[in-house]
């Protein structure tokens, strides 16, 4: 559960894929991370805050789906790989903008 990794999450009969937003600290100290979904490149339209990530995975960051796992929910997911730092970066420039911080 560190921070800037893609997982794929079992969540009832399907999987989300989810890169962690929360930093390292505070997923271990409350056993939870902070994650945004991740969405299959090309399955919406882009919007002004959307995010495209080519590595680990294709996929696209929209900053309106945020959600929190328990690190119980880590232990039969998949781990894909990383997001690249300047990926990362635009991923917080974009929820910083739509959370107004």
């Amino acid at each position: 559960m560190k921070r800037g990794l893609v997982w794929e999450v079992p969540v009832g009969e399907a999987t989300r894929t989810v890169v962690v937003l929360s930093i390292d600290e505070v997923n271990a100290k409350f056993q939870a991370a902070v994650c945004l979904l991740l969405h299959p490149a090309g399955a919406y339209p882009d919007t002004l805050v959307s995010v495209p990530i080519t590595d680990p995975v294709h996929a696209v960051a929209v900053p309106v789906n945020i959600t929190q796992y328990a690190a119980r929910r880590f232990e039969n997911a998949k781990r894909l790989g990383a997001v690249t730092p300047e990926t990362m970066e635009r991923i917080e420039r974009a929820v910083r903008s739509v959370m107004g911080l």
